[in-house]
């Protein structure tokens, strides 16, 4: 079989993965959080968490996975409900710490709370889930096709969290003269519970 890509229909599921990727969510929060914290390098194991868990339910839904979440409901709930817990339990660390986190014994996330969270991430779902459903045929043979939508929307993922971090390294400084920094924080973790709440009721 040979292979075949369409340059449009890849760069439109470009677009649509990069969208996708660095739109605020529960990600984009935690790298910049950890940028303000920890500085920009920190965010390296929630990068990699983000990049193996995207890619493994993007590769699992691609083959069919929605047939097996079905059948075994209860696995993929409790995969949700560790997600749910683990933000719940940063953000309300985050909302009580007045200053820098690491002053307060917290740490940037470990690469397996980060990939356990996208179990939980509503819109690592919803491109994943619209990826399976509009996106497939960009490329042949199917593998190639597998592979390339997940190569784009993990390395969007990538490149999203970088550029958050990034801007949250800059915005440290700033952060840290008078009440500034302690407001954000709160800002911060309560959006983080916010979202853990409307996940375990949605």
């Amino acid at each position: 079989m040979s292979w075949t890509i369409d340059p449009v229909m890849v760069l439109a599921y470009a677009w649509f993965a990069w969208v996708g990727a660095v739109t605020p969510g529960p990600n984009t929060m935690i790298a910049l959080s950890c940028g303000i914290h920890f500085g920009r390098a920190s965010i390296a194991a929630h990068l990699i968490g983000v990049v193996v868990g995207v890619s493994l339910m993007m590769l699992l839904m691609l083959n069919g996975a929605q047939v097996l979440i079905d059948t075994l409901p209860a696995a993929a709930g409790v995969l949700r409900w560790l997600g749910v817990l683990w933000l719940l339990w940063m953000g309300l660390q985050l909302a009580r710490t007045r200053g820098l986190a690491q002053e307060h014994g917290m740490r940037p996330p470990r690469v397996w709370e980060s990939a356990m969270l996208q179990w939980a991430n509503p819109k690592a779902w919803m491109v994943i889930s619209g990826t399976a459903a509009t996106w497939r045929g960009i490329a042949q043979p199917s593998w190639l096709d597998a592979l390339l939508l997940t190569s784009l929307f993990a390395g969007s993922c990538a490149l999203a969290l970088v550029l958050w971090a990034g801007g949250g390294e800059r915005l440290s400084n700033w952060l840290q003269q008078g009440e500034r920094l302690h407001r954000f924080n709160l800002l911060m973790g309560v959006s983080l519970c916010a979202t853990a709440i409307w996940l375990a009721i949605a």
